[in-house]
């Protein structure tokens, strides 16, 4: 197996750079994520530098913020849930990515479940996806039921599989083992540590989602490797980390007042721990 990062759009750098970094340390895969807020996605000057570098990408990341409109707001935020999935789809063929992960929901208030108008338009992604030669990841976040019902829905589609979050099943989904549910679909991973949730009541809240290095949580790594090893693994072990903290959390800040060669040379040697989990 090889070696993978997330890559998001808030370095101090262009993200481009940061690519010649993480590759020099060891990584041989590398995941851009498109911008939440629809701004200029830099995907030509990150390619070529990937390119240049020797390093894949395996998949890219979809904005999410309007992942419930897309459900339930039949005008132009539920439109632009749709449009921002389509494009991610046609930049994964114009720069031959196998995949994009997509989120199936957000939001942390009750909603009433899947509508025929979601439905309706997942429909004609997943066919897009489809004649593109795209796979589409689901991603297990809040909003289980969404997960749930597409991975249902799509289950004789082979291009349509699982995103596997490690540190969202210990927090958003409250411990329950999903690659027992669909670890045979699997198709990328974003490995992350975190401490579960925070709230004494068990209210779960965006700012337990850390994104923490491997094995600076409360994640039974071990438990966790066995449960990869039942699964369909990825040529590539990706890993989805967080230089910075969440509004009102220190989790992270020991990350941020490293050099970015020194974070993530220490997120190499956390990556290489778990492999080695793996290969033993």
């Amino acid at each position: 197996m090889r070696l993978g990062i997330s890559l998001g759009n808030s370095f101090r750098v262009p993200t481009r750079e940061i690519v010649k970094t993480v590759a020099e340390i060891g990584f041989s895969a590398i995941a851009p994520s498109m911008p939440l807020d629809g701004g200029e996605f830099d995907i030509e000057g990150i390619k070529k530098s990937a390119d240049a570098c020797g390093v894949t990408l395996p998949f890219i990341h979809a904005p999410f913020l309007h992942a419930a409109a897309l459900w339930e707001d039949a005008g132009e935020e539920g439109e632009l849930g749709v449009s921002e999935i389509r494009r991610g789809i046609e930049l994964c063929e114009k720069y031959a990515v196998p995949s994009l992960v997509v989120h199936a929901w957000i939001g942390f208030t009750p909603s009433a479940g899947p509508t025929a108008l979601g439905f309706e338009r997942m429909d004609a992604l997943v066919k897009k996806a489809a004649a593109c030669g795209v796979s589409l990841a689901f991603e297990n976040t809040e909003g289980e039921k969404y997960l749930f019902a597409l991975l249902d829905r799509y289950k004789s589609e082979a291009h349509v599989g699982f995103c596997y979050d490690s540190g969202h099943e210990q927090c958003y989904n409250r411990g329950r083992d999903l690659l027992a549910l669909y670890g045979d679909r699997l198709l990328v991973t974003h490995l992350n540590d975190n401490l579960g949730i925070s709230d004494k009541g068990g209210r779960i809240a965006p700012t337990d989602d850390l994104h923490l290095l491997p094995f600076d949580g409360k994640i039974d790594w071990e438990g966790t490797v066995r449960r990869l090893k039942k699964s369909r693994l990825p040529e590539v072990l990706n890993f989805e980390l967080n230089i910075k903290s969440k509004p009102g959390r220190h989790e992270n800040d020991a990350y941020e007042r490293m050099t970015y060669a020194e974070y993530f040379s220490e997120a190499y040697r956390r990556a290489e721990r778990v492999l080695r989990l793996i290969e033993n």
